[in-house]
């Protein structure tokens, strides 16, 4: 998800950073002091579905392993810190860990991002890899084959064709198990502490007895950026994991070793730090005989490792540990009951998984976690409250993943945002994309963690300082971060640039990538500080940011008919194509095509923009029937609900459905682009519902056909009183998408919107359906 103008400006770059001349000495635990004890936490109730079932069965985690989707495979419980999944051999620019299409496993690293986007930055980190005979430390990756392959939540399993081994993966929050049956003879695991999706900063390693590994190592995982910001934020993207690792056999051989163009080994040393380094212990074994490793991640120490390892996996065998993690997804998708066939049920169920990855958790055993903002760690002692991070990015996942959340896992929204307060109070500035990493990662455009903020707020999820939340929302939305680089004001920045206000919208020279687009998307944001505002007795604010949420009308052109780019002088720029997709054309990954269909809070004035809901309609047929729409990317996923407001509620359920049935499926290849955190699946499980917030930050969502029979939606009663939501079709069948009437709770529904209150407290949305158009909602 990368912008093209990043990897464009800094690719060439990426190699050239050299290394500190000796890898840190001192643990990130030495940057800082604990904070006092926090005020008492008392986790909230745990909220089960009294008749459960076994729904981990249609998860199928391989759907978006191939071509764009980046997922991973592995093992890892909701939300959790840790996912112990393989890294494939793929080619040069490859971006997420796992490519279904790659012959070779090289691994199995313990932190991942959930379908990222761009390359040349990411986690992968803390490779484990089990050898049958010598090993070959120039390359001991292995051959395997999809027929070997089972992936289903909280566990993964692969043979490795090279040796003839089984590995196995199942994970909790802070930890995982690797299983390995081998055959006979002299077996090793080989730690890769070096190798990631970033690049190597420095390690250090520990063979602690017979039985323990232990270490640390230093990354920077998005060293492109770290280049563009070495001036003014040095060390940019820089993270320490640590890591615990104890084997259920005694170790007969041991040692580290160095990798580069020549790799070597040095047997029997069992201490050492360095660059490119690795550690790795042998066994003699028997035919078919089991080797297990336990393994502690920790961001604050080694002991910590240790202490998330043994607080977590206890005593548990490999197979309790499996079927716990399987019984934590099962609680999570259970939240939402839905029927229809196992076509159906895959397709939701994998999307519904996804979409529980992200943000993780990273508050460890104790409660203590590493906040990192200010370009220094700091470890916080939480005292057990979640602290949450890695939704990276939110540009993407405030439009689906967030709002989706606010439904099924309302208890962890307040925490959530206090996560990003946090990020504030730490570094001066909301996040724009949280990462476990040092300073801001600054990666796409917006304030973005604003309509994350209002959302919850609107929906009353308002377990958290709103005074606090208004100041670090109101800064990011009337200053801006100091020392971008020139035609960097979107991308790099933070904040917002003062020519928004005086200008009315962002001239081309501010950012020639993203420029337009950020009027757009500043405006909306401007719509959300309206709506808190309001909500808290902020009248002048709420008019001041009621004014400013038009601003969209300064970047259409009436002589186009499309949002265009504009000269600081108030002149257009030309030549001007709005089908022009090249990295300078002022719209973030996107088109003027995509991006004159963004102004998600006010579409009533669009339309009239567009001379009305005639004219409206048409723009938006020619939209998808030119093909102008990207079904691979965040800003066209809202447009297929626009029809509902143009009076042609027909058209949005003829094309959501064109949509989900062309560009969605349960194959490998099942996604049609990044699932980036989640927000590509999210979009999917709100489709199969029939529900689409527009504009997160409003209450309503828009109405479409679900493609399920029916849909329980299970309410937290500690949020939300109303028990549950029912969602039932009638009429279905072959071709039957259009709606032909509804009622709620019994009561005829004539409109194609439905507002959150109505959800949540609780009744049953029935839709008659048939197989032509009809004039319901119209």
């Amino acid at each position: 998800m990368v912008a093209a103008a990043l990897v464009a400006a800094l690719g060439a770059g990426c190699g050239s950073q050299s290394p500190p001349d000796a890898p840190p000495d001192a643990s990130i635990a030495d940057a800082g002091t604990p904070d006092p004890p926090p005020e008492p936490y008392d986790p909230p109730p745990e909220f089960r579905v009294a008749m459960e079932r076994d729904l981990a069965q249609y998860v199928d985690p391989m759907i978006g392993s191939d071509g764009s989707g980046n997922v991973i495979p592995g093992a890892l419980v909701p939300h959790g810190m840790v996912r112990a999944s393989p890294d494939t051999r793929s080619a040069p620019g490859r971006i997420g860990a796992y490519e279904y299409g790659d012959a070779r496993i090289e691994g199995f690293s313990h932190r991942h991002l959930e379908g990222p986007g761009g390359s040349g930055n990411g986690y992968n980190q803390v490779r484990l890899m089990p050898v049958a005979g010598a090993v070959d430390f120039t390359d001991f990756s292995s051959a395997y084959s999809h027929d070997t392959e089972e992936a289903e939540p909280g566990y993964y399993a692969v043979t490795l064709d090279d040796g003839d081994i089984r590995v196995e993966l199942a994970a909790a929050a802070r930890s995982a198990m690797h299983r390995y049956t081998f055959p006979a003879g002299e077996a090793s695991v080989v730690m890769d502490l070096f190798r990631s999706a970033g690049t190597s900063r420095g390690m250090a390693v520990e063979i602690v007895g017979d039985r323990v590994v232990r270490g640390r190592a230093r990354y920077n995982m998005h060293p492109a950026l770290n280049i563009v910001l070495g001036r003014v934020a040095p060390g940019t993207g820089e993270t320490e994991v640590f890591f615990h690792a104890e084997f259920s056999k005694p170790f007969s051989r041991l040692g580290t070793w160095l990798g580069g163009d020549t790799p070597s080994s040095m047997p029997d040393v069992r201490d050492e730090q360095g660059f490119g380094l690795g550690a790795y212990v042998g066994f003699d074994v028997t035919e078919g005989e089991v080797v297990e490793v336990r393994v502690g991640i920790s961001l604050v120490d080694r002991d910590q490792a240790q202490r998330n390892l043994e607080e977590e996996l206890g005593g548990r065998g490999f197979d309790e540990v499996r079927a716990a993690a399987r019984e934590a997804w099962n609680a999570k998708l259970n939240r939402i009951q839905v029927e229809g066939s196992d076509e159906v049920l895959t397709a939701f169920y994998t999307a519904l998984y996804h979409s529980l990855f992200q943000p993780a958790s990273y508050t460890e055993v104790g409660g203590r976690y590493v906040v990192a903002t200010s370009g220094e760690p700091h470890i916080r002692n939480g005292g057990g409250r979640p602290f949450y991070s890695d939704d990276w990015c939110m540009w993407d996942t405030f439009r689906t993943l967030h709002p989706l959340g606010t439904l099924v896992e309302p208890e962890i929204r307040s925490d959530i945002v206090r996560s990003m307060l946090t990020m504030y109070e730490e570094g001066g500035w909301l996040p724009k994309c949280t990462w476990s990493a040092t300073g801001y990662s600054r990666v796409m455009t917006g304030s973005v963690a604003i309509p994350i903020i209002v959302d919850a707020w609107e929906k009353g999820l308002r377990d958290f300082d709103s005074d606090l939340a208004w100041d670090a929302m109101l800064k990011a939305s009337t200053e801006e971060v100091e020392g971008l680089p020139d035609g960097g004001c979107g991308y790099f920045g933070v904040g917002t640039p003062p020519e928004y206000e005086s200008l009315g919208y962002f001239g081309y020279e501010c950012d020639p990538h993203q420029a337009a687009s950020m009027t757009l998307e500043y405006a909306y944001t401007d719509f959300c500080m309206e709506r808190f505002a309001a909500s808290t007795g902020r009248e002048t604010d709420r008019e001041r940011f009621a004014q400013r949420s038009r601003s969209y009308e300064n970047q259409w052109n009436p002589a186009t008919g499309f949002m265009q780019p504009r000269l600081r002088d108030g002149s257009w720029l030309e030549p001007f194509d709005p089908a022009e997709t090249r990295d300078a054309n002022g719209f973030v990954e996107a088109s003027a095509w995509i991006f004159s269909f963004f102004v998600p809070h006010d579409v009533p004035a669009l339309i009239a923009l567009h001379g009305g809901d005639v004219p409206f309609l048409d723009r938006l047929d020619r939209f998808y029937d030119e093909g102008h729409f990207d079904p691979g990317n965040q800003p066209s996923f809202h447009i297929a609900w626009l029809y509902n407001y143009a009076g042609a509620p027909h058209r949005t359920q003829a094309r959501v459905r064109e949509i989900m049935d062309r560009e969605f499926g349960v194959g490998p290849d099942g996604l049609p682009g990044n699932d980036d955190a989640g927000s590509m699946s999210a979009l999917l499980a709100l489709a199969m519902l029939g529900i689409y917030p527009v504009a997160p930050g409003a209450l309503e969502y828009q109405l479409s056909t679900p493609m399920v029979d029916r849909a329980v939606i299970h309410l937290n009663p500690a949020h939300y009183p109303g028990g549950t939501f029912t969602v039932e079709v009638e009429g279905g069948g072959s071709g039957a998408i259009y709606i032909q009437s509804a009622t709620l709770n019994g009561a005829p529904l004539e409109r194609p919107w439905i507002s959150h209150d109505e959800i949540t407290a609780g009744g049953t949305l029935r839709y008659l359906v048939g197989t032509e158009p009809s004039s319901w909602g119209t």
